[in-house]
């Protein structure tokens, strides 16, 4: 299996993202370092602040002393979410290419046959 090019290079991304505020909440005091640690894992956050009540479940569905409330849940979600969004973008991209760049490739070349008209 071939893993997507554009999803690997969102999850590489995201990595970076995670690294850069775990450290930074590791170093902030108490109010900033929560701000940090939510930003860390912010898709995870996002889709599952949305995916739960979408569900009818109360938000979150797990006590607050879950292993799912940490991040060894929430990183993961966040790396998958982001692999999955790289991989939309790249598939939008590529469509895109396909199908809208002949008709470019068009116009462009009238448009310079009309500006070389000497």
């Amino acid at each position: 299996m071939r893993l997507n090019k554009g999803g690997l290079i969102a999850s590489a991304l995201y990595v970076v993202h995670f690294l850069l505020f775990s450290c930074l909440s590791y170093f902030a005091s108490l109010k900033a370092s929560v701000l940090l640690a939510e930003a860390a894992v912010l898709p995870a956050g996002l889709v599952l602040g949305w995916v739960w009540p979408a569900l009818g479940l109360q938000d979150p569905p797990f006590s607050t002393e879950s292993w799912m409330n940490s991040y060894g849940f929430y990183a993961p979600v966040s790396l998958v979410i982001s692999y999955l969004f790289g991989w939309m973008l790249h598939t939008i991209w590529r469509l895109l290419v396909r199908y809208v760049g002949p008709g470019l490739e068009q116009i462009d070349t009238a448009l310079i046959k009309r500006l070389n008209r000497d």
